[in-house]
């Protein structure tokens, strides 16, 4: 049986608890933040489950048998280790990739390692064949409109942070089109490459015209650049079986401790389920759910519920534009959800924890309140030290739960080294070798302590004046 091995732990635990199930005092209830960090730093549960996860069930991109899957996976996994587990239903579009092919013509013969971008258009059977035009920005793609009509524009911009890299992903087929390219290649979202293409969504919109869209590796992405400053010509074939379906339906799968004091105040802790089609997402984002899943857990074994309710989010369809995210936060607005921490940022050491505070009227961040976070959060602060964390700085959370933290919510954010992250993002190479499970285990252990103190701490997180909405039904 799962976890069960530590019922003689749970016994001496029990003993601090008086008849009525809560602490004997609070010194008693936040002792158990320290066995919570010695049990995850212990456990290979969240190692074992993604294995389970990427090998058992692989790529589960959102609205594919393979994802509802998972699914099922998730909500069975969190019902044995005993949350009260429900799924909300999203509807969402189906993009199916389809049959691909990229290939180098001239100068001379040989296949693209590219793979197209999510909801991307696709080509004609026969493809589409084009002279290729390199451009490192937009403002020399503005500036070199009239040698872009009928041509292939590739997007060669260096790495300078996803922030930048992410915006010819997102945004560069739309203006290829603009200009009149056919199509459009980017230079894969990443800062390392083994000629691993990695894939990503572009924007699509209704009426705005767009182009077949494909992210090639950094290797093919230079060498095209060096051809054509060399004055060579480059001609590039395009074939793409890309097509947008539904909608389809996909379940965010939710599973909570309830509250013994405040059950109508929920610490959120969120991840996404679903990954792109091309690989089984070890760290983007199985790790991010394994351990949320693992730190919920660890507080559904302890012998005394937290005062607030604790609820773990496995969000539908983030890589496809924050659906599950955003169906989620309207599904949920009349709820008080004090704190959302979210996990989605890979599998590598934890490097400090953050807060986002924000100003319900206007969405902006509010640092007078975030001082005032902090102040209370303070003296609760020892208990992560053991764990390398000391203090709290500005910003966290994620992208699924920032609806909810512009609504009022409390970011939280366990910051990470993403070193190893980037090289394998949203690419064939996501697997679960690349995850370190000692490094998973602490990862682990701060999130489940994290968690633990903002769903036990007495107090309001945050003022009234920048609480989300309550909610007692």
């Amino acid at each position: 049986m799962r976890r069960r091995l530590a019922l003689l732990l749970f016994l001496l635990l029990a003993a601090e608890v008086s008849v009525a199930g809560k602490p004997a005092s609070s010194n008693d209830i936040f002792s158990f933040a320290s066995n919570l960090a010695d049990r995850a730093l212990a456990s290979r549960e969240p190692w074992m489950e993604l294995v389970s996860l990427c090998d058992r069930i692989g790529p589960r991109f959102a609205g594919t048998p393979a994802y509802a899957a998972a699914a099922a996976w998730a909500a069975e996994r969190l019902r044995e280790d005993g949350l009260a587990v429900h799924t909300e239903t999203v509807q969402i579009p189906l993009w199916i990739r389809g049959e691909e092919r990229f290939d180098l013509l001239t100068p001379h013969a040989r296949t693209l390692e590219a793979q197209g971008l999510g909801l991307s258009v696709g080509t004609p059977p026969e493809g589409i064949e084009a002279e290729v035009r390199v451009v490192g920005s937009f403002d020399e793609l503005a500036e070199r409109s009239s040698e872009v009509k009928g041509r292939i524009v590739l997007f060669d911009a260096p790495w300078k942070g996803y922030g930048q890299a992410v915006s010819f992903r997102s945004r560069g087929p739309e203006a290829a089109a603009r200009a009149g390219a056919v199509g459009a290649l980017v230079r894969s979202v990443t800062p390392a490459s083994l000629s691993t293409p990695h894939t990503g969504m572009t924007h699509r919109e209704e009426g705005v015209p767009t182009v077949p869209a494909a992210a090639v590796t950094t290797e093919d992405a230079s060498a095209i650049r060096r051809l054509v400053e060399a004055g060579i010509p480059v001609r590039v074939r395009m074939q793409m079986g890309a097509r947008l379906l539904g909608p389809v339906a996909a379940s965010t799968v939710v599973g909570e401790v309830c509250g013994r004091e405040r059950p109508h105040e929920v610490v959120l802790l969120g991840c996404h389920l679903d990954t792109w089609d091309v690989g089984p997402g070890a760290q983007d984002d199985g790790a991010g759910c394994v351990v949320v899943m693992e730190a919920a857990a660890l507080v559904a074994s302890l012998p005394v519920r937290p005062r607030r309710t604790l609820r773990v989010v496995l969000f539908a369809a983030e890589e496809i534009g924050l659906l599950g995210g955003q169906a989620y936060a309207e599904a949920h607005a009349g709820e008080a959800v004090v704190a959302a921490l979210e996990l989605d940022s890979g599998a590598g050491p934890v490097t400090g924890l953050g807060f986002d505070v924000r100003d319900p009227a206007t969405g902006k961040p509010d640092p007078v309140e975030l001082e005032a976070v902090r102040d209370r959060l303070a003296p609760f602060l020892p208990l992560l030290e053991p764990l390398g964390i000391r203090e709290v700085t500005a910003g966290g959370s994620g992208p699924d739960v920032g609806f909810l933290v512009n609504a009022g919510a409390v970011g939280v954010g366990i910051d990470q080294d993403t070193a190893g992250y980037w090289p394998v993002h949203h690419s064939a190479a996501d697997t679960p070798e690349k995850v370190d499970p000692a490094v998973l285990a602490h990862t682990t252990a701060v999130t489940t302590v994290v968690a633990w103190i903002l769903a036990e701490m007495p107090g309001p997180i945050r003022t009234s004046r920048g609480s989300a909405p309550t909610s007692r039904s």
